[in-house]
């Protein structure tokens, strides 16, 4: 739903980041992802399987002018309507009419009445619902009265980051020996020793990422993945013609590397030398690694799906040390390897040479330091925040309580969550949103029962996946269990490095095993105001984070609960089961087509109207939507709404206003520029305004109530609706 599940279980299986700096946490605040990305990875340059669940988020939420700057751009150009998300296109005098604009009819007052707070890109419901969560979560980690292993961990994380005395006193002393070693690398021999050495394996780049998750064709059985690490301006190609976007994030990254290198005592001029020669390496490394629009294609889990033995994939390279790299970490068994980009594996042993070593030494060295840098003292943390605010265009800053928080729901999700569930768990709300789950998902079928073009033969296939389609609301009855990790008497760094070798370990211990539904919340954040659609499990996860005001209480009107969790929530997520993702995995979420020829070409010309309806789109300046790069989330969106609708249609007097009112409210948010530049880039996700202008277009229910016809903005002619249902 809100965040794409496939690519990011892809994503999550590559535990053994080498991605060193550009991972980044689900977070509302720019200066708190910013902080989990060097974080996340701090001196052991890996993420833990609990958190990379939302990996291809990475730098959601990072934002890229100054609001000064973002004034002089041309944003109220709008093709069919402004921009509402941008504040500035809003005003006391700005003329709304549902006729018009639905999206800015809806929410004018509430976008003027509200306000981006410091330290975050955008404000929305989500935002509001994960403030209330948040500081549920604050007095829990200030309650020193709780008892247990699991309050005793995330107490003790939460007062390390915030124990800047001692933080203070080391500086960035953690960063001088490793980031010597690098220096002194002269042969790819040497290279080679660092990366496989107990000492350094993880904490420095070896330009892939490894892991574990369960497989593509077999999803019962967890399977080895093995990749292309991620890079610095995160899309491949920035590097062949930098962007808007590209040049933030260079900017950013540079200034927080050379701040760094100069208190490390390095010449100005050797360090820039050495940041060229990165970014020249990473260059080269992106010439086979996909794009951000390739990576959101409806291809992409085929290209990614290239399973292998181990012998078969080691004797890919024969410069890369892969063999040993698997075997230092200790991935090797008896089973599946998915190597996710072969074209990378020829150009990385390609690279891996002598010939190279200044530009691969080089780029170990700049990621090293950008991995590091949140773990380090007070004054790192305010320049961090100051580029954040620079080159995002954010204000102010998190408080320090509110980036701890952060790294504890980062580090210690799970021991955070259990605490959290001892007070606010609600069985109640749980059944109810359990029986709702039901509910909608019995109309979804009806709802393609009645459907014109696809045949008996597909529809009884769909119909099984809808039957096979397991729910899971709030929270699992089982955990991981976290008795193993102590965090006691450490300083910050070592606790953070336990415990993400604690999750290393976890992860590795599932290589090779069968898949569970027992644990099903290892992989996802609960708390957060998120829902997921598991593919590679046919699962939906609508989780405690979201489940509360103004999407879920207990007093909702129908046309509430319909509009927020039938629709936006519910409806959206089994929607995904047949997007053009999820329409390509099968009941037992296994990658396996089940559709007739004949049905797969009607659905894809449907989609592809879809798509070439939303090239249209201009939400400012020459940036043009992406259909084929969103078409799964608006799909999802489209027939969430046709679900709740036809649920609505039972219902005597059921009032259509509140519930298209309550529909398009749920989508209310400001941004900063640059974040919506990246979404447009790099995101899966339309502009939240679009989420409700094009679902909303697509219903007689929507013109009737309203009064819309034909020559006003919001009408959409019948035959050039996109509903593909």
């Amino acid at each position: 739903m809100k965040k794409r599940f496939i690519s990011s279980i892809i994503a999550a299986s590559f535990i053994m980041s080498a991605c060193a700096g550009s991972t980044t946490t689900e977070s509302s605040s720019v200066s708190s992802s910013v902080e989990n990305t060097a974080s996340e990875n701090s001196s052991t340059n890996v993420t833990s399987s609990e958190e990379t669940a939302v990996a291809d988020s990475i730098q959601a939420d990072a934002t890229t002018e100054s609001s000064e700057e973002t004034s002089e751009k041309d944003i109220s150009n709008g093709y069919p309507w402004i921009n509402s998300n941008l504040k500035e296109n809003v005003s006391e005098d700005t003329v709304t009419d549902s006729k018009d604009d639905f999206s800015l009819y809806v929410n004018k007052d509430w976008i003027l009445a509200s306000e981006i707070p410091d330290g975050y890109s955008s404000w929305s419901h989500y935002d509001e619902r994960s403030l209330d969560v948040q500081n549920e979560c604050m007095e829990l980690l200030q309650d020193d009265t709780i008892e247990g292993h699991n309050a005793e961990l995330i107490h003790c994380l939460y007062n390390y980051y915030l124990d800047w005395d001692s933080r203070n006193a080391i500086g960035v002393s953690p960063l001088e020996d490793i980031s010597s070693q690098i220096l002194k690398l002269e042969s790819i021999d040497q290279v080679t020793e660092m990366l496989l050495a107990d000492e350094t394996k993880y904490e420095v780049n070896n330009f892939m990422s490894f892991g574990v998750s369960s497989g593509i064709d077999d999803s019962s059985v967890n399977v080895m993945y093995a990749g292309a690490g991620s890079l610095l301006l995160e899309d491949s190609a920035e590097y062949a013609e930098r962007t808007e976007y590209g040049d933030i994030l260079y900017n950013f990254w540079h200034d927080i590397y050379t701040y760094l290198t100069g208190r490390l005592g390095m010449d100005e001029k050797e360090s820039e030398e050495i940041f060229d020669k990165a970014m020249e390496f990473e260059g080269l490394l992106s010439e086979s690694i996909m794009t951000s629009e390739e990576k959101l294609s409806s291809d992409y889990i085929s290209k990614v799906n290239n399973p292998m033995s181990f012998d078969e994939a080691c004797n890919l390279v024969s410069n890369y040390p892969l063999k040993d790299l698997l075997t230092t970490f200790g991935y090797v068994y008896d089973g599946i390897y998915i190597i996710t980009d072969m074209d990378f594996m020829s150009k990385i042993d390609e690279l891996y040479n002598d010939s190279n070593i200044e530009g691969i030494k080089s780029d170990m060295y700049v990621r090293y330091i950008l991995s590091n840098a949140s773990v380090l003292d007070k004054e790192t943390r305010e320049y961090i925040n100051d580029a954040n605010n620079k080159y995002f265009g954010t204000t102010g800053s998190l408080s320090e309580e509110e980036s701890a928080y952060n790294i504890v729901s980062t580090y210690l999700p799970t021991a955070l969550q259990l605490v959290y569930l001892d007070k606010y768990a609600s069985e109640e709300a749980r059944q109810k949103v359990s029986d709702l789950c039901v509910e909608v998902i019995d109309t979804y079928k009806e709802m393609l029962n009645e459907n014109e073009w696809m045949s008996d033969e597909t529809k009884k296939y769909a119909i099984e996946k809808l039957d096979t389609m397991v729910i899971h609301v709030a929270y699992p009855d089982n955990f991981r269990d976290l008795s193993d990790i102590d965090i006691s008497n450490m300083t910050y760094i070592e606790a953070l490095n336990e415990i993400t070798m604690n999750d290393i370990e976890y992860n590795r211990s599932k290589l090779g095993t069968k898949t569970s539904d027992k644990y099903w919340g290892d992989d996802i954040n609960i708390l957060e105001c998120n829902a997921y659609y598991d593919p590679f499990a046919n699962t939906i996860n609508m989780v405690i984070g979201m489940m509360g005001e103004p999407f879920y209480s207990d007093n909702m009107s129908i046309e509430e609960l319909y509009a927020s969790m039938a629709a936006f929530w519910i409806g959206h997520e089994v929607s995904h089961a047949f997007d053009t993702n999820g329409a390509q995995f099968d009941a037992y979420g296994n990658f396996n087509n089940w559709w007739t020829d004949e049905d797969y070409e009607e659905y894809s010309k449907r989609i592809e109207k879809m798509d070439n309806y939303l090239d249209t789109i201009i939400p400012f300046g020459d940036y043009h939507v992406n259909g084929s790069s969103v078409d799964t989330e608006m799909l999802a969106d489209t027939s969430g709404v046709q679900c709740a609708l036809k649920m609505a249609s039972k219902i005597d007097d059921f009032d259509y206003e509140a519930f298209f009112i309550k529909y398009a409210q749920m989508n209310a948010s400001i941004d900063l520029y640059s974040l919506d530049i990246s979404m447009i880039q790099q995101d899966e996700h339309p502009l939240n305004y679009l989420r409700t202008n094009v679902p909303v277009q697509q219903f007689d229910e929507f013109f009737e109530t309203f009064g819309i016809t034909e020559g006003d903005n919001m009408y959409l002619a019948p035959e050039d609706r996109l509903l593909v249902w």
